[in-house]
């Protein structure tokens, strides 16, 4: 059974500002540069096992109503992301095989009211528009590891699409993510638990 690790989303504009460097702080996660160091462990063992190994990154228009200047921090949020500014770049301390598969979201112009599919990497693509459940098809992947920022907001998004829209096995792995707030994290748990996203440790995946 072919197996992938995604890297969800981490990204410079989702790192506490005191990481300092361009683009920090723009939509902080609490610890989010926390993750980096078990991010990098795991793609390490990914790579061991011989996994594909992908990423998403928010790559957002200047103007969508994605965006707000008065977030509410739940369907709204501040200016973040913006393509090709530093913000969407992924961290740099973030190791990126030259295998790996770069899927970008986020990208159409958000009208009032209307569906946002920003937050599930089941709706990114590549430069070349492959979208990631087609690419999970060529490679005949049927499980899938996730980590990354934020759990109860894109790496939850993208897990629950993947089961229930791709019918692979999602695996979350609790401690290389990081939620935006605990009430929000405890929602998504409870949509993982009745859809059978499983929320996993480091120590149940590598040993």
């Amino acid at each position: 059974m072919a197996i992938a690790f995604g890297i969800i989303d981490v990204q410079t504009g989702f790192m506490p500002a005191h990481v300092a460097v361009a683009g920090s702080g723009e939509l902080a996660v609490s610890d989010g540069n926390g993750i980096i160091p078990l991010v990098n462990q795991l793609t390490i063992y990914a790579l061991s096992q011989r996994w594909d190994v992908f990423t998403t990154q928010d790559w957002h228009p200047v103007q969508t109503a994605h965006f707000s200047d008065t977030p509410n921090f739940t369907t709204t949020w501040p200016v973040h992301c913006v393509a090709g500014t530093p913000g969407a770049a992924i961290h740099s301390k973030i190791v990126v095989p030259k295998s790996t598969t770069g899927f970008y979201k986020g990208m159409d112009v958000l009208s009032d009211g209307a569906d946002d599919t920003s937050y599930s990497g089941y709706y990114a693509q590549t430069e070349h528009g492959t979208t990631l459940p087609a690419w999970l098809i060529q490679r005949q992947i049927r499980q899938v590891y996730l980590v990354g920022l934020a759990f109860d907001y894109c790496v939850g998004s993208t897990a629950l699409d993947l089961v229930q829209r791709c019918g692979v096995a999602v695996h979350v792995i609790i401690e290389a993510t990081r939620p935006v707030a605990m009430a929000t994290q405890q929602s998504m748990r409870n949509r993982f638990l009745a859809v059978g996203v499983n929320v996993v440790t480091m120590n149940e995946v590598v040993g």
